[in-house]
């Protein structure tokens, strides 16, 4: 059986065992990239593959060096944040986030081309999310039956006509703003009011 074919075959293998689109295509000399988004974390696709090569059926495999790489959809970031906020962890990882930021001093982009979303608190916010999204697996899935309309609502919040393709696209950037727009007010069964937007940066 030719090595393209094993390749093919080993895909389905682990797209089969972990629940997600797996692609394996070759790189470059012995060199090939097993890709997918969202799904089990890099060590646990990397634990998959390490098993599926040392049995039988893909032994023209094992010579390759394989490198594994992970995307993360629009949809895991919106269920990572919103399940952040609902556990009271994504108002204060913001502050500790962005308080740390301004510790280091750290620059924002400059004036005149200054986003007025592009604060501290923004970029914690994306950093927080980020790691979230990393360290989970299967970050795409809600945690909590209550966390799915919401997922919803804020990925609707973080869509916008793209101009560079023509259709309605979310994106994190969009919803990292409206997360930090949202100020509701606290209720028993709601999570705190997230109370780290700021109204400028001072002295920057």
């Amino acid at each position: 059986m030719s090595r393209s074919r094993q390749a093919t075959l080993l895909a389905g293998h682990l797209s089969e065992v972990t629940g997600v689109t797996v692609e394996l295509y070759y790189d470059t000399g012995a060199r090939w990239m097993l890709s997918w988004t969202d799904g089990p974390r890099w060590e646990e696709m990397r634990a998959h593959l390490d098993t599926a090569l040392a049995g039988y059926r893909y032994a023209e495999m094992r010579d390759r060096t394989i490198d594994c790489h992970r995307s993360t959809s629009q949809r895991a970031w919106a269920a990572r944040a919103i399940a952040s906020r609902r556990e009271g962890t994504l108002g204060p990882a913001i502050a500790d986030g962005a308080a740390y930021r301004r510790s280091l001093g750290v620059e924002l982009p400059r004036m005149g081309t200054q986003d007025p979303h592009a604060t501290h608190e923004y970029y914690a916010l994306l950093r927080h999310v980020e790691n979230l999204c990393r360290t989970t697996s299967h970050p795409e899935r809600a945690s909590a039956p209550e966390d799915e309309p919401l997922i919803e609502q804020l990925l609707a919040a973080g869509t916008r006509d793209r101009a560079n393709t023509g259709r309605p696209t979310a994106s994190e950037f969009d919803m990292a703003k409206a997360l930090l727009a949202a100020e509701r007010a606290p209720a028993a069964d709601r999570p705190p009011t997230l109370a780290v937007v700021r109204a400028a940066e001072e002295g920057r």
